[in-house]
């Protein structure tokens, strides 16, 4: 039985194991830029051990412009490209067993049922347990700022694709904690809520 596809936003949020949760999904259309939200994408999500597998169709509801989504999201938050196209990944996660509970919303508060080995192609170096290498990112800054540091201004927030961080402390040369940004190798910015 081939689970339906559904907008993504009625899948989640969903919560791992360690306590992470994933609550809201965006992405910046391809044609004109207008970020796009969880309603606007259709298709499949599951949780597979301690990933969120996402493959949908997301539609610009500004230029009409509609193209596919592919990627894991890990219990880092971190995401990742999948190579495979959207469509043939997809299928592969709405043709999955469906997992207990599963009710539109996924449920993770247990392991999920290991998923059939499916050969999924992946980026040249790349470890599926190592840390992705740094993605260019989307970020917007604030114009308002809390403060200054080294003559420079602190953004109040700052934007990072799609997700909003509000600042939450100066660190040189610090590394993030989950939930976490570092903008300039030395400003943390928090996930708001």
């Amino acid at each position: 039985m081939m689970l339906p596809k559904k907008p993504l936003n009625q899948m989640l949020p969903v919560r791992f194991r360690n306590g992470e949760q994933i609550r809201q999904f965006s992405k910046p259309c391809v044609r004109c830029g207008h970020m796009l939200n969880a309603r606007d994408m259709r298709g499949a999500a599951r949780l597979i051990d301690d990933h969120l597998a996402i493959s949908v169709n997301a539609r610009c509801p500004q230029c009409g412009e509609s193209f596919g989504v592919a990627c894991i999201v890990d219990n880092q938050k971190r995401v990742r490209r999948v190579l495979v196209p959207a469509l043939l990944f997809g299928w592969y996660l709405r043709s999955l067993p469906p997992q207990r509970g599963e009710d539109g919303r996924m449920h993770s508060g247990e392991p999920a049922e290991p998923a059939p080995a499916m050969e999924l192609p992946e980026a040249p170096a790349a470890q599926p347990l190592a840390p992705p290498a740094p993605q260019p990112r989307d970020v917007e800054r604030a114009e308002e700022a809390v403060g200054r540091y080294q003559g420079q201004p602190i953004p109040a927030w700052v934007k990072v694709d799609g997700q909003t961080f509000t600042f939450e402390r100066v660190a040189p040369g610090g590394k993030p904690r989950p939930g976490e940004f570092l903008l300039d190798d030395c400003l943390i910015y928090r996930l708001g809520h």
